[in-house]
């Protein structure tokens, strides 16, 4: 038997198939060596990428909570917006309800013209007239500049009756 080991193991067919067997034996530990180092280097990517994630998802959560408070401000803003809008609304409506510039003007203008009719004579016709036309001018004058604001009485009190704009006037005078 030992003789046929030899005769076997001295064969060139099995001299060249131990040959190629170590060769694939060498082979094959190198591949497993590089498989272990490429399961590593696998492994520590894998590490380095989950920290990478573990930052990104660290700044997108940092994001998203900025986000969020800018949001939030902005609809305080918006609520905030809309109160004052509501209020300007009110204010536009009940400064329509009050009277314009033209129906002051008016008011002064026929208030003069009752003073100064008063203090002429009793004929209405003439005197009103006449009375009214003065007051107009008078008016004209003060619009222009030539007369000073200093007389106008619904400067100060802007919406009080006629009787408030006669006191007004007499005190200033």
């Amino acid at each position: 038997m030992k003789e046929m080991l030899i005769d076997i193991f001295t064969h060139p067919l099995a001299i060249g198939l131990c040959i190629g067997l170590i060769a694939c034996l060498i082979v094959w530990l190198r591949s497993l060596g590089k498989l272990r180092s490429e399961r590593s280097a696998a492994a520590a990517q894998a590490n380095r990428l989950n920290q990478e994630i573990n930052t990104l998802k660290g700044h997108l959560h940092t994001q998203m909570e900025i986000t969020a408070k800018g949001n939030e401000s902005l609809k305080e803003e918006l609520v905030a917006l809309q109160k004052t809008n509501q209020n300007l609304s009110q204010t536009i409506g009940a400064l329509k309800q009050k009277p314009g510039r033209v129906e002051i003007r008016t008011l002064h203008l026929y208030e003069k013209a009752i003073r100064t009719m008063n203090a002429r004579a009793p004929g209405f016709s003439s005197a009103w007239e006449s009375a009214i036309n003065e007051a107009e001018a008078e008016i004209k004058q003060e619009e222009s500049g030539i007369i000073g604001w200093i007389r106008k009485p619904f400067m100060f009190r802007s919406y009080g009756s006629t009787e408030l704009l006669g006191d007004a006037e007499k005190v200033t005078e």
